[in-house]
């Protein structure tokens, strides 16, 4: 998400994402569920340890955008459709 936009529009954006997973398919729900247990691991260790680095996750993701495994790509691009439909429908 644009790190520029407001706490307010934020929360809108977080919650519409949210809504939007809950109404998918249960079987598609779990895959996105799973995926986001296992590529979320790292960062909330990290941050339990006080050692996420904003700049270490940017370069995470990227690898992920750029993965060969269609599953990591296509989760990636995903979330981000959804973030950016909602940051400009909710404008």
């Amino acid at each position: 998400m644009n790190p520029d936009v407001d706490a307010e529009r934020r929360v809108a954006v977080e919650e519409y994402v949210d809504r939007t997973l809950q109404e998918m398919p249960e079987y598609l729900r779990f895959g996105v569920a799973a995926e986001s247990v296992v590529f979320g691991a790292r960062s909330r260790v990290e941050d339990a340890l006080g050692r996420l680095d904003r700049a270490r996750m940017l370069r995470r993701l990227d690898r992920w955008k750029a993965s060969s495994i269609d599953p990591i790509r296509q989760y990636v691009r995903l979330l981000e459709s959804l973030v950016l439909f909602a940051e400009n429908e909710l404008a």
